[in-house]
């Protein structure tokens, strides 16, 4: 698995409608009413990943490339027994033909000058280590990340991924901003991916995401 980074991937991006901005600051202009008309994508524009997604799918078509029908941030490409696989997000290529890997780094290159990252090893908060009978993806990180940023760091262990609420926990104490609690649940929610163990406990106060109260943020936290 490799793992490639595209320079100033949303600059690639053609646009196919009439987009203005401001002036930027420093620009002088000779009317305080003009815009400027922008000739290609820029970042920070809604459209710009969109437009960057259909310059990569379009000049990944050309070298014979496929959509997968299920997730359209991946794309194939078959050849006898043989297949390559590319994500579209921190563009990471897999396959069995080192080969068409290293044509596929090459046209991407010429198209888009690519930074070959090597053999993928962080991924989207995942790390990749590789081991002699496969590979293994952990959050390690990210989990350690999490806790620091909710200052959990200081508590101790626990065999039970939630206790159970008590009855009535839903109407009463309502938090004042369920932002923080919104943030924590999403974030456990990316961790339940390598953490089987805490899906139905992150399920079930993801139900609470609307009005969440004291106890829903004691309980995620796991403190008394």
């Amino acid at each position: 698995m490799f793992q490639l980074d595209v320079n100033n991937a949303f600059l690639h991006g053609d646009l196919d409608e009439d987009i203005y901005m401001k002036p930027p600051p420093g620009l002088t202009v000779s009317s305080p009413n003009m815009v400027c008309k922008l000739q290609k994508s820029l970042y920070g524009l809604k459209q710009a990943s969109r437009q960057w997604y259909a310059k990569l799918s379009d000049t990944l078509k050309l070298l014979g490339f496929q959509h997968s029908k299920n997730d359209y941030s991946l794309f194939y490409k078959l050849k006898d027994s043989n297949i390559v696989l590319l994500a579209v997000d921190d563009i990471v290529v897999t396959g069995n033909d080192l080969e068409e890997i290293k044509i596929l780094k090459t046209f991407l290159d010429d198209k888009f000058k690519i930074k070959d990252l090597g053999e993928l090893h962080y991924f989207l908060g995942m790390e990749i280590i590789k081991v002699p009978d496969g590979m293994i993806m952990t959050q390690r990180k990210y989990a350690m990340d999490m806790i620091k940023e909710f200052e959990c760091d200081k508590l101790t262990a626990t065999v039970c991924p939630m206790a159970p609420l008590p009855k009535g926990s839903f109407t009463q104490d309502n938090l004042a901003d369920a932002t923080h609690y919104r943030t924590l649940v999403g974030k456990l929610n990316y961790l339940s991916n390598t953490r089987s163990d805490i899906a139905f406990s992150v399920q079930y106060l993801s139900q609470f995401l609307q009005a969440p109260t004291q106890t829903h943020m004691k309980a995620a936290l796991h403190t008394p």
